[in-house]
C-alpha cells in the first residue's frame, strides 16, 4: 500500500471516528434538532453532501460565511481555518455551532475582550486548519486580481442548503422588526451581483420574495450606507416557519428573532400556536418571552393556562402524566414545585 492510499484511508477513518463521536454526543439530547430531518428547498440538490462533510456541517459552514463568520487562509500553500465570533448575548448560539462542527475541525470556543470595549465579552472559535475548509474556500472565493479573493456566490452551493442553512444565515445576520413584523438581513459585504444571485435563489428554491433597501448609519460623523434584504410580513412568516423545526433547543435566547408580536388576539394566537407546534420550546418558555410584550388581557387570552399573580411573576399550571406541575417564573430563574 503506497503512502497516498494510507493517507486517504487514515483521513476516512478519522472522519468516521469524528462522526461517531458527534452522534454519541447528541444521542442523549432530548428533542435535539439532529433527528436529521432534512427540510429541503425546491432544489433537487438540497441536502446533497460535498467536500467529504455531512450535509449539516456544510450548511453551518457555508451559512456562517454568508453571515458573521469567515474563512481565513494566510499562506498560498497552507490550509484554511474557519473563524466565528459572537457577542455575549449569542454565547449559547455559538456554543451550539461549535458543538456540532468541532468534531470535524477541532479546537474549542474561547472568550475574549477588545481594547476598545474592555467591559464587553466576546466569544470566538478558530478551527484548526483543515483541507476540507480549503476546498470550501476555493469554492466560495474567486481571485479578482488587485482586489484579492472575494466571495463569489454560486447557485451550485446555494442549492445544497436545507432549512438549517437558512436558519444559521438568519440567526447570524438577520433581525425581525417587532412593529412591522418584517425580516431584514444584512448583505452589504456581498456586492450587487452576489445580492442578485441570492435573491434569485430565495425566489426559485424557497418561493421567497425580497427587496433591497439601503440603511444609513452615521459613526464619528461619517455616513455609510449598507445594503439589506427586506422581507414583507407574509414573506417573513413563510421564512420563519421554514426554519422553526430546525432551531436548536439550546438557542432559547434567540426566541426574539422568530417571535412576532400583534395587538389582535387571533393573529397572535396563531403565531404562538406555530411556535409551540414547530419549535422545540415549551409553552412556558414561549410565555416567559411574551409576558412583557403583550397586554395583560391579550396575554391571558393567548396563554389561558398562565395567570399573572404579580407584576413580575407568572403562574403556570399544566398536567404531565398524573402530576400537576407548578412553575413560578421570576426575572432571573424558574422554581419548579412538584405536588
Amino acid at each position: 500500500m503506497d503512502e497516498t492510499t494510507k493517507s486517504c484511508n487514515l483521513f476516512k477513518a478519522t472522519k468516521s471516528c469524528n462522526y461517531l463521536k458527534f452522534l454519541f454526543r447528541i444521542s442523549n439530547k432530548e428533542k435535539f434538532w439532529m433527528e436529521l430531518i432534512k427540510i429541503r428547498s425546491k432544489s433537487p440538490f438540497s441536502g446533497k453532501e460535498a467536500h467529504n462533510l455531512p450535509w449539516f456541517v456544510q450548511d453551518i459552514v457555508y451559512a456562517s460565511i454568508l453571515g458573521d463568520g469567515h474563512i481565513q487562509k494566510q499562506y498560498l500553500r497552507g490550509d484554511a481555518r474557519l473563524c466565528l465570533e459572537h457577542g455575549e448575548a449569542q454565547e449559547d448560539y455559538l456554543r451550539w455551532k461549535v458543538d456540532v462542527i468541532s468534531p470535524f475541525f477541532g479546537s474549542e470556543m474561547k472568550s475574549r475582550t477588545r481594547p476598545e470595549r474592555p467591559d464587553t465579552t466576546f466569544f470566538k472559535y478558530n478551527s484548526h486548519v483543515n483541507a476540507e475548509l480549503t476546498d470550501i474556500y476555493y469554492d466560495l472565493f474567486k481571485n479578482k486580481g488587485d482586489e484579492g479573493y472575494k466571495v463569489d456566490l454560486r447557485l451550485k452551493w446555494l442549492n445544497r442548503f436545507t432549512a438549517l442553512g437558512l436558519m444559521v444565515w438568519f440567526l447570524d445576520d438577520g433581525h425581525l422588526h417587532p412593529r412591522d413584523r418584517e425580516i431584514v438581513i444584512g448583505v452589504h459585504s456581498l456586492g450587487e451581483a452576489n445580492i442578485a444571485k441570492l435573491r434569485q435563489y430565495l425566489k426559485s428554491t424557497w418561493d421567497l420574495d425580497t427587496r433591497v433597501e439601503m440603511s444609513k448609519q452615521t459613526r464619528n460623523g461619517k455616513v455609510t450606507y449598507y445594503a439589506r434584504l427586506r422581507f414583507s410580513t407574509n414573506q417573513s412568516k413563510k421564512f420563519i416557519r421554514a426554519i422553526m423545526p430546525v432551531i436548536p433547543r439550546e438557542c432559547k435566547s434567540l426566541l426574539y428573532k422568530i417571535s412576532m408580536v400583534y395587538k389582535q388576539h387571533e393573529p397572535q394566537q396563531r403565531w404562538i400556536s406555530d411556535l409551540i407546534r414547530l419549535t422545540p420550546f415549551s409553552e412556558s418558555e414561549i410565555a416567559e418571552f411574551y409576558r412583557d410584550k403583550l397586554s395583560n388581557k391579550l396575554f391571558s387570552k393567548c396563554f389561558p393556562n398562565v395567570k399573572v399573580i404579580k407584576k413580575d411573576l407568572l403562574y403556570i399550571q399544566f398536567t404531565l402524566t398524573s402530576k400537576d406541575i407548578v412553575y413560578v417564573l421570576s426575572e432571573n430563574d424558574i422554581v419548579q414545585l412538584l405536588f
